[in-house]
C-alpha cells in the first residue's frame, strides 16, 4: 500500500487516539489510519473485534515514500511519533495536528494547520468537529470517540473534564455507541501475568514526599514482558487509594512508566515529558530504551519536581475586602443585607472585631418566628476559626466542613474573635466551589496567558502604558477590564480602554490625567473617572460590586476587589481582566472560563439572576450572538426566556430599550438578531406588533443592499426600525416612538418609512410616465424610496428607477437664470416654468443646459402669444 496522505499518533496507542484517529478520517476521506509502535492491550481488542470496519494499517506494511500530508492527532511531540517522525519532517510533507494537551505550538506545524483544544479529550474535540459539519461517524466510530472520553476523563471524574466531555459522550450515545463494549473494554479483566505483576508493584510500591505531596511510586523489573501495564496503574490507585502515582516496570528490553493523578497539586505529564513520554495532567505515560531501571529510577526523582503545580492557596480564592454587618443591628436588616448582596450568610462585627457568622436560612427562621427586631447576635454562630492566607484549598474545606459557613482570612489563622482590620478576606462555599471548578489544574488566580506583547502593539496607545505604570502608586490591583480584554482577545480594533482600579479610582484618573498631560472629570457618585488626553479617552472606575433594589432597576454602586467586580458583570466572556501594574503586566485574570468560551463562540450568562436584574443583558447578548458569531448556551437561553415571560422587558425605560434596538440594528448584518428576538419573543415584549420573522429579515436584507448601493450615508437602524415597525398604526408608532425617546427627526423620518411607504404603493403602480414618479418619492426621505424599492411589483420598479437614475436629476438652470436669459420678471410663473423643465429632463427629454434654456424660451413664446 502507498499512501499519500496518512493519520497516524503515538505509540502504543489508548482509546482517545484512536477515537481521535477514526474521526480525523471522517475529515480527510481519502486519507489513511496507520499504526506504529504497538497497541494497549485493551486497544488492540477493540481493534481486532471490528477489524473490517475500521480498516486500519499497520506502518510496516506501507510504503510511505509518496505520503504529501501527515495528519498527526494527540501528541505535539515527534519523539512519540518514533520513526513517523521522519515522514512529517520531510521537505514537501505537509502537516496537520489535532491536540488538546495545551503547551507552545510546534514550530513542524503551520499555525493554520494546528487545532488545539483545552478538552478533557481528543475525541472531545473530534466529536465536536464532526457535529458542527453535520458528519455522522459510524457506531465503531461514536464507541471508539465514547471510549476515548472516558478514558482521557476518568469516565467524567477529572478535573479537567468540562461541559463539551459531556456532550459528547451524548453526541456518540446518539450515534450507536455501544454502552456494553464500553463498559466491558474499560474495565478488562486481569489474566495471570497481570495479576502477578500487581502484586510485584504493591509489594514494591514506595510513598514518597515531593513538595510536601505523597507520591507512591513503584519501579519492578519483570522477566517477561506484559501488555498493558497502565490498567495496573489504574488498578494500583483504586487499591491503595493514593494522591498520585507513578510506576516502572522493565522488561524485554525497555522501562514502561506510568503516572496516574487525583490531584491537581501533582502534574504527571510534566514528569513523563521529562522520561520522555508524555499525557495528561491525570494520566500518563512513557516508554524508555537504552536506560537501566536503578538509573531511571534516579532521573525521576528529580523529574517529579516538575510536576508539583503552584496550587491556589485561601488569599486566592477569598473576596476581599471583606464587609460586615453589625451584630447588634435587627436580624431583618441581616436578612436585607444577605439578599442585596446575593449571599448565604453574613459576619458580624462589634466593637471593631470579627465576633461571629449568621446563616440566611437561620435568619429566615428567626423571622418565621417574629424575631424580626432582635439583635443578629443572638442567631450567629460565635466560634470563628480564621485559615491563614497561604492555607490549601484542601485546609479551608476542612473549615467550611466544620460547619462555618464563612471562613475569614488571617495573617496567622487560628480562633477569633479578630479585630476587623485584620481580616484580609472571606471565604465562602461558593468561593471555594468555584476556585475548584475554575482552575482544575492548579493555576492561580491569575491564569498565566500573557498579554503584555499585545498591549504593547496596540496602535494609538503607545504613551497610554508608561502613564499607567507612573500613575499606579498606591493601588493594590490596575486592570484592564470587560469589553476592551475580549476584543482584544478576538483582535478587534480601536476597542474602548477601560481600567479597574482596586482602590481609589476617582485619585488614580487625576494622576493619570497629569501623566497624560490631560484632564479628568470625576463622578464621584458612582467612583469613575474619565481621563481625556488629546484624541486618548480612558474610563477609569475603581473595582466595584453592584446590587439592583428591584429588577430593571440601575444599580447601587460599592468598592471592592477586581473578584468582586468581575463577578458582578454579564456574561463570562466579558468578565475577564489583564492586569497593568509593572510586577505582573499583562497577566490575564479570567476567573470564570471567559476566554474558552471565546475560543469556543459561546455567549454565557455569568449567574442566573444576571438577565432578571437587567433584562437590556438580553439584547447585549444577542448582539454578541449576532457581531461575532457565537452562539448562547441552553442555560442562558431559557433564562432570557424566562425574563421574557415574566414581562420584565417592558418595565425598562424607553430610552434604555431604543439604545438597545439602535445598538442591534446598527450592526453590520442583523439576519441572525432579528431571528432571535422573535425566537425568545423579545420583539413582542418591546411592541406587541413588532415584527422580527422570516419576512421581515428577508424584507431587511433587500433593504440593506438596496441601502449599501443607493443611501449608504444613512443611519441602518431608522429604515431597519421602520421595516420592523411596518405593521403597527401610525398614530400607536408615533407614541410608541415617543415613548422610545427618539429623536423627533429620526422619528418622522422611521414613521414615514413605516407608513407612508405602504401608501404609495397604488398611485405608484399608476404613474404614467418617470417624472410622476418622482413628484411621488421625492418629498419623503430616502428611506422610503428604499422601503418601496425592497418589495416587488411595478411599485418596486418604480422605486429602483427613482433610486438609480431620478433622483438625481437636476436642472442646470434655475430662476436667475431665466431672468437673466429670458429677461423675466419674479413671479409665480417662474416656478411653473421650472417645474415643467424639470418634469421634461425626468423623462429624458431634456439634454444640457443649453437645451433648456431653449426649451424654456419656447415655453415662454407659447404662453406669450
Amino acid at each position: 500500500m502507498r499512501p499519500t496522505e496518512v493519520i497516524v499518533s503515538h505509540q502504543n496507542t489508548d482509546f482517545d487516539a484512536l477515537g481521535a484517529m477514526l474521526a480525523a478520517r471522517r475529515l480527510y476521506p481519502q486519507a489513511t489510519v496507520v499504526l506504529h509502535g504497538g497497541l494497549n492491550r485493551n486497544v488492540r481488542e477493540f481493534v481486532s473485534l471490528h477489524a473490517a470496519e475500521l480498516d486500519l494499517h499497520d506502518a510496516a506494511g506501507c510504503d510511505l515514500s509518496g505520503v504529501r500530508r501527515v495528519i498527526v492527532v494527540e501528541t505535539s511531540d515527534l519523539r512519540r511519533l518514533g520513526e513517523l517522525a521522519e515522514v512529517v519532517e520531510r521537505d514537501g510533507v505537509e502537516a496537520v495536528l489535532f491536540d488538546h494537551h495545551g503547551g507552545e505550538p510546534p514550530d513542524w506545524v503551520a499555525a493554520d494547520h494546528l487545532v488545539v483544544s483545552t478538552d478533557g479529550a481528543l475525541s472531545t474535540t473530534m466529536a465536536g468537529i464532526l457535529a458542527e459539519r453535520a458528519i455522522e461517524p459510524t457506531a465503531a466510530e461514536a464507541t471508539a470517540l465514547a471510549l476515548g472520553i472516558h478514558e482521557d476523563t476518568g469516565s467524567l471524574t477529572y478535573p479537567t473534564t468540562g461541559l463539551r466531555d459531556v456532550e459528547a459522550l451524548a453526541f456518540c450515545a446518539r450515534h450507536g455507541a455501544d454502552q456494553r463494549l464500553i463498559g466491558g473494554f474499560l474495565h478488562t479483566p486481569l489474566d495471570e501475568d497481570h495479576r502477578a505483576l500487581l502484586g510485584a508493584l504493591l509489594d514494591a510500591a514506595r510513598q514518597v514526599d515531593v513538595g510536601g505531596l505523597p507520591v507512591l511510586v513503584s519501579a519492578v523489573r519483570w522477566p517477561r514482558y506484559v501488555d498493558g501495564v497502565s490498567t495496573l496503574a489504574t488498578k494500583i490507585t483504586d487499591l491503595t487509594d493514593c494522591r498520585a502515582l507513578v510506576m516502572l516496570v522493565e522488561m524485554d528490553g525497555r522501562v514502561f512508566a506510568v503516572a496516574r493523578s487525583r490531584t491537581p497539586d501533582f502534574d504527571v505529564a510534566a514528569v513523563m515529558t521529562r522520561l520522555g513520554g508524555g499525557g495528561h495532567p491525570q494520566a500518563a505515560s512513557a516508554i524508555v530504551r537504552g536506560e537501566r531501571l536503578k538509573d531511571l529510577r534516579t532521573r525521576l526523582d528529580g523529574a517529579m519536581a516538575d510536576g508539583i503545580a503552584r496550587a491556589p492557596r485561601a488569599e486566592d480564592v477569598m473576596s476581599s475586602p471583606p464587609w460586615f454587618v453589625d451584630a447588634d443591628d435587627p436580624i431583618e436588616s441581616a436578612l436585607a443585607e444577605c439578599r442585596r448582596r446575593h449571599t448565604s450568610g453574613v459576619p458580624l462585627e462589634s466593637g471593631g472585631a470579627m465576633v461571629g457568622v449568621v446563616e440566611r436560612d437561620d435568619l429566615g427562621r428567626a423571622i418565621e418566628h417574629g424575631l424580626s427586631h432582635a439583635p443578629a447576635r443572638a442567631v450567629m454562630s460565635a466560634e470563628v476559626a480564621a485559615v491563614r492566607r497561604d492555607a490549601s484549598l484542601a485546609e479551608v474545606q476542612r473549615s467550611l466542613l466544620r460547619g462555618h459557613c464563612r471562613v475569614p482570612v488571617t495573617e496567622d489563622g487560628g480562633a477569633g474573635p479578630f479585630p476587623v482590620d485584620q481580616v484580609l478576606g472571606i471565604i465562602t462555599r461558593g468561593d471555594l466551589l468555584r476556585a475548584l471548578r475554575e482552575r482544575p489544574s492548579g493555576e492561580p488566580h491569575a491564569v498565566t496567558v500573557d498579554l503584555g506583547d499585545r498591549l504593547h502593539t496596540l496602535p494609538g496607545l503607545e504613551r497610554l502604558w508608561p502613564a499607567v505604570a507612573a500613575a499606579a502608586g498606591g493601588v493594590s490591583g490596575l486592570y484592564l477590564v470587560g469589553g476592551a480584554v475580549r476584543d482584544l482577545l478576538l483582535d478587534e480594533p480601536g476597542f474602548d480602554v477601560d481600567l479597574a482600579v482596586e482602590g481609589d479610582g476617582v485619585a488614580f484618573g487625576r494622576r493619570l490625567a497629569r501623566e497624560l498631560g490631560g484632564r479628568s472629570h470625576a463622578h464621584e457618585k458612582f467612583h469613575t473617572a474619565v481621563v481625556i488626553a488629546g484624541d486618548l479617552r480612558v474610563d477609569v472606575a475603581s473595582a466595584r460590586t453592584e446590587h439592583y433594589e428591584y429588577p430593571a432597576a440601575l444599580p447601587t454602586v460599592e468598592h471592592s476587589s477586581i473578584r468582586q467586580d468581575l463577578h458582578r458583570r454579564d456574561f463570562t466572556i466579558n468578565a475577564m481582566a489583564v492586569s497593568l501594574l509593572p510586577a505582573d503586566f499583562g497577566a490575564l485574570l479570567d476567573p470564570y472560563g471567559g476566554a474558552g468560551d471565546l475560543e469556543h463562540g459561546v455567549v454565557r450568562v455569568l449567574h442566573n439572576l444576571s438577565l432578571i436584574e437587567d433584562p437590556t443583558r438580553i439584547f447585549r447578548a444577542i448582539r454578541y450572538e449576532n457581531r461575532y458569531r457565537f452562539s448562547m448556551d441552553a442555560h442562558t437561553r431559557e433564562l432570557a426566556r424566562g425574563c421574557v415571560g415574566m414581562g420584565l422587558v417592558g418595565d425598562l425605560s424607553g430610552a434604555r430599550v431604543r439604545d438597545e434596538l439602535v445598538a442591534i440594528l446598527s450592526e453590520n448584518e442583523v439576519s441572525h438578531a432579528l431571528g432571535r428576538l422573535d425566537e425568545l419573543g423579545l420583539a413582542r415584549a418591546v411592541h406587541p406588533a413588532l415584527d422580527c420573522g422570516p419576512r421581515t429579515i428577508e424584507l431587511v436584507t433587500s433593504i440593506d443592499a438596496l441601502r449599501a448601493r443607493h443611501a449608504g450615508q444613512l443611519p441602518a437602524w431608522r429604515i431597519r426600525l421602520a421595516a420592523l415597525s411596518r405593521a403597527i398604526p401610525a398614530d400607536e408608532l408615533e407614541a410608541w416612538l415617543e415613548r422610545l425617546r427618539v429623536r423627533r427627526r429620526d422619528a418622522r423620518i422611521v414613521a414615514a418609512a413605516a407608513v407612508i411607504a405602504p401608501r404609495l404603493l397604488e398611485p405608484l403602480e399608476a404613474a404614467g410616465e418617470p417624472a410622476q414618479i418622482a413628484d411621488l418619492l421625492a418629498s419623503h426621505p430616502d428611506e422610503v424610496a428604499v422601503m418601496v424599492a425592497a418589495g416587488d411589483g411595478p411599485a418596486a420598479a418604480a422605486a429602483q428607477l427613482y433610486l438609480d437614475r431620478l433622483r438625481e436629476v437636476r436642472l442646470d438652470i434655475d430662476g436667475g437664470t431665466l431672468r437673466e436669459e429670458l429677461g423675466m420678471s419674479e413671479s409665480p410663473r417662474v416656478g411653473e416654468l421650472l417645474a415643467e423643465l424639470l418634469r421634461r429632463r425626468r423623462n429624458g427629454q431634456l439634454g444640457d443646459r443649453e437645451q433648456q434654456i431653449a426649451a424654456a424660451r419656447e415655453l415662454l413664446s407659447e404662453v406669450t402669444g
